[in-house]
């Protein structure tokens, strides 16, 4: 859509959804009892809530139980004032209202004038007596205190039990993650109680801030321009839904009655920075990050006004390693390593060499053109390409109190992100990666208080991603040699090559050229107070638009595994790769889908001792439609109508059973939520919790729409061209030579896509825990939280090849001839999670409070992401509509999680010293003002599988070794060999031909972590309200090694060993101003 379309649908979408305005903010509740001095309750008080930041204020009065509640509030510091005749006036200063808490500030009332006043300091309550949900809230103080590298809010969730940042497999967790509109799930942020880290719901004021595309979040504001930050990890109201994990809420900051500003300069440099521990050299490191932020009132008690800028300027040198050819490997010469066969004898060559006019040309070309020799042992090469990354980001809000009943609020922000990657195309590419995105949001609220106890919140949203994520090299194939030219003018460049075990190069192999996202959302939620009960209801519609330009394989990709001689490099050098892919045709589509959603909740009062919170939520996200219908499925013996001539099976929208959608929309999406919190003593020092609901999940736009679409012939044609056991020739040259096909159907099509079934991914949460406050000061929590999900969505090959065993092992024929790899999504994988979750959490006391969580938990499941990452693929093939077929691919499948970790403890605190009055000036100065903040956390290692490279099954799917013995059990757990290989044995052909290998999915486990993150501040009071805040933030502060996850493929040369790390330590010093 052109950004003027953008802008003018974005202006009427508003207008048309605004009553007198739109929605509210991300908010809290205020609730208690109150008493008189007997302890009788007391009916009939009027209660106000005054904001301490605007003077805007709310009043209620109290039912017939003595109970009020004051719901919607913004997240802020609260005066609270309780008054009845006959009874002086009790107020309560410093309430701090979270985001989606409940903060229970009880009364007892002393006889007397009610025009005489008795205040109390507030304190921050330890013990959640109101809701069964789980989660943290983490304050403006916190956010702007805890050392968080690249000033990113995601690295709170972490702090949470139950939550763990992901694996790289499935996008990792980087402080510098920002929305770059390409494929992999980088601002994801973790995996929660068990759920893929595509299943979080990223909410900005209460409003979608959501890639609807990868999921994860789209902007990303500085900590200073946010107010408080709150993930709900576990059994959350009827009122959140589309997602299973977890809902991260995100409340901005807004003008108040005083003109505050800060201004902030944070700085890296490569001196202060430790070495990787691969690294031969210190890495670059040049980065800036710097802005301001200034809030307000334009009119006292009425207009607010808040503004941020922030800019980023980073260049930093990656460490890399891998394994090349040496210089005599180059040449041929393999007698350092094991024996390697002649492909067109099966005969070992004579010592080892392989004749210099056996190498493949085109192989001696990209050798000698893009790959370096080694540079240390084990014929590695270690270097740190430098990656430069710029951006710039803005945000304005205004708050304005309407009418007495009506709070508005408006708010618009923009980023700007490019980046230049020498690795984001392959190991070795012929060209830098340069990407580009602009994302912006508007959003509009209307709190409108319809009577005390009832209020109305109206929001109106508008997200965009406007990417292009990838840029080629503009090189030709046929100048390397190749018999073939790329389908894309637009994309030209040379074809990706796979090494097993060794290296990639040329250009990328699936070119994201543009990627435009819109997401329109309005929702509108009524909360009533009567009585006893607190309810509220709701709903949603969303918009979700798509447009992209994804060009797959334009100029072919080669995988070479060792299948002719029993080493990748060598096939490689030959010429003899197993498998190619191009595709040809039309890459841009145009997708579009709504979703709806209604619910009903109620907190309910049963006594002063016992709230139960119950509700019903429904949901419907439609499947998304092309605009000119360019999406397929598969239906077993289907003749397609639309295309005759297409293979049989493969149907398009418009044939018979067959939506627009291509798979029917899920219309049974119920769920229940039931919640019950019992204070046994009554005075909110205790909590016994339980809760159970289902919850059902969205499915990410790159594994729904995006599959249906990308290669969907005759559209985009995407061919695979698998290599035969026995050949006469190398096929690099031309690999292409031989395949026939007819019209617009090429032979040996890809299909990836649905099947003519489909359910809605749905969780079951459950917890019970038990909460505590011990004295003053402490709140302890232990509690435990189980998921068990099911309908998750997997793909499955139903298209092997099959396997001939004599008179000699071959790859025989597809069971669908027509096509290669046939992959439709089934939603049948499962998953399951247990933990034992136990947290403290301290009050301020003498300038230190803290945070701790430990979690004991297991997760399974049968795959754990949905075209994000590197997880191997299904062992056995499954047969559409044969339950027993797919079930028997799933037990091979169970394992545990990618992102799987028995054990994780995670402590944050902050101390300010004690300050120092006695001395000079100078002594104060030097020895006051200083403050203390650090992240400490510690946690098992992540699981991974060994894989076969060979088609050793003839299957042409995933192959597994044989696994002996424990690989974990009396490990050395070096980096040359992290598991105990030798309890892999490697299946061989021609003597294991069609085995498929016992080794468990997920069997090894990789490296754990330890980690310390330290904050030091200087606070130095200036004149006035001012002050100069100087910061030095060491992330990794003692240099501890984190390893990535060791070499994974049996037979190639890292097998068993761990070649890259985490960096070191980063030193980060910062200066900020404020007023």
């Amino acid at each position: 859509m052109p950004r003027r379309s953008f802008l003018t649908v974005a202006f009427v979408f508003v207008l048309v959804c605004f009553p007198s305005s739109a929605a509210a903010q991300a908010t809290g509740t205020i609730t208690g009892l109150i008493t008189d001095p007997s302890g009788a309750v007391v009916p009939g008080v009027t209660v106000e809530a005054i904001n301490r930041s605007t003077a805007q204020s709310r009043t209620t009065v109290t039912a017939a139980d003595g109970f009020y509640t004051i719901p919607l509030l913004s997240p802020d510091t609260y005066q609270v004032k309780a008054g009845l005749a006959g009874f002086r006036t009790s107020v309560r200063n410093g309430i701090d209202v979270p985001v989606n808490e409940s903060v229970r500030v009880d009364f007892t009332l002393q006889l007397g004038d009610l025009s005489e006043q008795l205040t109390v300091s507030a304190t921050t309550a330890l013990v959640e007596t109101k809701k069964a949900t789980l989660g943290i809230v983490v304050d403006q103080r916190k956010i702007v205190d805890l050392p968080l590298n690249g000033r990113n809010f995601t690295q709170l969730g972490t702090l949470t039990p139950g939550v763990v940042a992901p694996p790289i497999a499935l996008g990792g967790q980087n402080g510098n993650a920002t929305s770059g509109g390409g494929i992999g799930n980088t601002t994801g942020g973790f995996n929660v109680n068990g759920m893929r880290n595509q299943s979080n719901n990223f909410l900005l004021d209460g409003t979608s801030n959501n890639d609807l595309f990868n999921t994860g979040f789209v902007l990303r504001p500085p900590p200073d321009a946010i107010q408080e930050f709150k993930i709900l990890t576990h059994s959350y109201d009827a009122e959140y839904g589309r997602n299973v994990g977890s809902v991260v809420n995100v409340a901005t900051k807004s003008g108040t009655n005083d003109w505050r500003g800060t201004l902030w300069e944070f700085n890296r440099s490569d001196v202060l920075q430790a070495k990787n521990f691969f690294a031969t050299s210190k890495p670059t490191l040049k980065q800036n990050q710097f802005g301001g932020a200034l809030g307000g009132p334009l009119v006292k008690n009425g207009v607010f006004v808040f503004g941020y800028f922030e800019g980023f300027r980073n260049t930093e040198g990656q460490t890399d390693t891998r394994t090349v050819l040496s210089a005599a490997e180059r040449a041929g010469d393999f007698s350092g390593s094991a024996a390697i066969r002649d492909p067109l004898t099966g005969v070992a060559f004579s010592g080892n060499v392989i004749p210099s006019s056996r190498i493949d040309s085109i192989a001696a070309k990209l050798l000698n053109d893009y790959i370096p020799v080694p540079t240390s042992s084990a014929n590695r090469v270690v270097r740190s390409p430098d990656i430069s990354d710029t951006r710039g980001q803005f945000g304005l809000r205004v708050d304005y109190r309407a009418r007495a009943n009506h709070n508005l609020l408006a708010r618009y922000m923009f980023s700007h992100t490019r980046s230049v990657n020498p690795l984001g195309s392959s190991n070795f590419a012929p060209s830098d990666n340069a990407s580009a995105a602009t994302v912006s949001d508007v959003m509009g609220s209307d709190t409108w208080i319809a009577r005390d106890n009832t209020i109305n919140l109206l929001r109106v949203s508008v997200n965009r991603i406007n990417a292009e994520p990838t840029r080629s090299s503009g090189l030709n194939p046929r100048d390397l040699g190749f018999a073939y030219s790329g389908s894309q003018a637009a994309s030209s460049g040379l074809p990706f090559v796979l090494i097993q075990g060794f290296f990639t190069t040329g250009d990328s192999q699936q070119q994201f050229a543009r990627r435009v996202n819109d997401v329109f959302a309005i929702t509108d939620d009524v909360a009533w107070v009567a009585g006893s009960h607190s309810f509220k209801f709701g709903g949603e519609a969303r918009r979700d638009q798509i447009t992209a330009s994804y060009i797959f394989d334009p100029n072919g990709d080669y995988t070479f595994s060792g299948q002719y001689t029993g080493n990748a490099a060598a096939d490689f050098l030959l010429g003899f790769p197993v498998l190619f892919r191009q595709a040809t045709g039309d890459p841009n589509l145009e997708g579009s889908s709504w979703a709806f959603a209604v619910y009903g909740q109620d907190e309910f009062r049963l006594g002063p001792r016992m709230t139960v919170n119950y509700g019903l939520r429904y949901e419907i996200t439609q499947p998304f439609v092309e605009s000119r219908n360019r999406l397929n499925a598969f239906h077993p013996g289907q003749q397609s109508t639309v295309f005759p001539t297409a293979p049989l099976g493969l149907v398009y929208p418009g044939d018979k059973g067959v939506p627009r959608g291509t798979y029917p929309t899920d219309i049974n999406n119920l769920a229940p939520r039931l919640a019950a919190v019992f204070d046994p003593r009554g005075n909110g020092r205790t909590s016994i919790r339980a809760a159970w609901g289902l919850f059902y999940d969205t499915l990410p736009a790159q594994g729904d729409f995006f599959q249906s679409g990308v290669v969907a012939s005759p559209f985009q044609s995407l061919t695979e061209v698998t290599f035969p056991l026995q050949q006469t020739t190398s096929p690099f040259a031309n690999p292409l030579q031989g395949v026939t096909g007819s019209g617009l159907f090429p032979a040996s099509l890809i299909f990836v896509g649905w099947g003519p079934e489909f359910a809605t991914p749905v969780t079951h949460h459950f917890n019970l825990s038990l909460q505590r406050q011990v004295g003053d000061y402490w709140g302890l929590e232990i509690g435990y939280v189980g998921t068990r999900a099911s309908h998750l969505p997997i793909f499955m090959e139903i298209n092997p090849t099959l396997p001939i065993l004599s008179p000699a092992p071959a790859i025989g024929p597809r069971v669908y001839p027509a096509f290669s790899l046939l992959r439709p999504t089934f939603s049948v994988a499962r998953s399951w999670y247990d933990s034992l979750q136990t947290s403290a959490r301290m009050r301020p006391w003498h300038g230190l409070t803290g945070l701790a969580s430990y979690t004991l938990g297991h997760g399974m499941d049968h795959v754990s992401a949905l075209n994000v990452g590197s997880e191997p693929r299904p062992m056995l093939p499954a047969v559409i509509g044969d339950d027993a077929a797919i079930e028997s691919a799933l037990e091979r499948e169970k394992g545990d999680s990618l992102f799987d970790v028995r054990h994780r403890f995670v402590v944050s605190f902050s101390y300010e010293l004690p300050t120092y009055r006695a001395g000079s000036a100078a002594t104060r100065l030097a020895f006051g003002g200083w403050q203390l903040n650090g992240i400490i956390q510690g946690q098992t290692g992540f699981p991974l599988t060994i894989v076969e490279p060979n088609n050793v099954s003839l299957t042409s799917l995933t192959n597994r070794p044989n696994m002996v013995c424990d690989p974990n059990a009396g490990a050395a757990r070096t980096t040359a060999e992290w598991f105990k290989t030798s309890c892999f044995r490697r299946l061989t052909l021609p003597a294991d031909a069609g085995q498929i290998g016992n080794e468990p999915r997920n069997a090894v486990r990789g490296p754990g972590f330890n980690r310390v993150d330290l904050s030091l501040f200087k606070n130095v009071a200036l004149a006035g309200d001012q002050q100069l805040q100087l910061r030095v933030e060491a992330f990794n502060a003692f240099n501890s090694v984190r390893f990535n996850l060791p070499g994974n493929q049996i037979g190639s040369p890292t097998f068993g060993q761990i070649t890259s790390a985490d960096d070191g330590r980063i030193v980060q010093l910062g200066v900020k101003y404020m007023f």
